[in-house]
């Protein structure tokens, strides 16, 4: 059945092209229904191997591709301390990656509806035990290296040490430069040979978040990746001296 509505969405592009009269927003709304046929069809077959079911990805979620990204670097670590900002369906492909190969993950989240939902997937999926799921503010920022006055994470001082960090929030409402606090925060407390990796690098606030970041903090190098939505992954070149 997903196979025959494949075939027929390639055949309507193909006419459309060849008719002249495909559009970008007839393209673009083509590809978005080829994407989601394809995820289904992913997810039904996790579903009858007894793995999660996530939902939507893209969008305001983490794109597919940006997360593969995350995933390949993970392979490479023995049992690594995960932290993200911003839960969401990385949260559950995190804590199932963990379950299979160790390790631990922290994840900060300022929305506590949304928090608790999350929760409940986990549990669904019996994934809870691999994640500590931390509610925080968020808290106003005063203009810093550059940047204009936001609100963001109130960050905790411990310093345990982290492998690889996601940061995929606070929302860009909460200030352009909202994303800087956690980067700088997780980038300052990576493990030897470990990375932070910042979404959405493709709009303009956290481009200039990057190079905020890298004026005001010593050997880090900063790697632009390709994802849908952008993605960069910073590394601490002193650390892993």
């Amino acid at each position: 059945m997903v196979r025959s509505a494949l075939v027929r969405l390639f055949d309507r592009v193909r006419e459309r092209f060849l008719a002249g009269i495909a559009r970008e927003e007839q393209v673009r709304e083509l590809h978005d229904r080829l994407y989601d046929q394809v995820a289904s069809m992913m997810q039904i077959q996790s579903a009858l191997s007894g793995g999660p079911v996530l939902k939507p990805l893209r969008q305001w979620a983490l794109s597919p591709d940006a997360m593969a990204l995350i995933l390949a670097d993970l392979q490479e670590r023995t049992s690594p301390h995960i932290v993200e900002f911003g839960c969401g369906q990385s949260t559950i492909v995190f804590a199932s990656w963990v379950r299979n190969h160790g390790g631990r993950i922290t994840t900060f989240e300022h929305d506590a509806a949304y928090a608790d939902a999350v929760r409940k997937q986990l549990e669904a999926c019996g994934l809870s035990q691999y994640v500590d799921l931390k509610v925080v503010p968020l808290v106003d920022y005063v203009a810093i290296d550059g940047l204009p006055a936001s609100k963001s994470y109130a960050l905790p001082s411990d310093r345990d040490g982290i492998d690889v960090a996601l940061i995929d929030g606070p929302p860009y409402w909460a200030g352009e430069a909202g994303r800087y606090h956690p980067l700088k925060w997780a980038t300052d407390r990576l493990n030897a040979g470990g990375a932070s990796y910042l979404d959405d690098a493709a709009r303009g606030p956290e481009q200039r978040i990057v190079a905020a970041l890298r004026g005001a903090m010593s050997g880090l190098d900063a790697s632009e990746l390709r994802a849908e939505k952008g993605l960069v992954r910073l590394t601490r070149q002193a650390i892993a001296a």
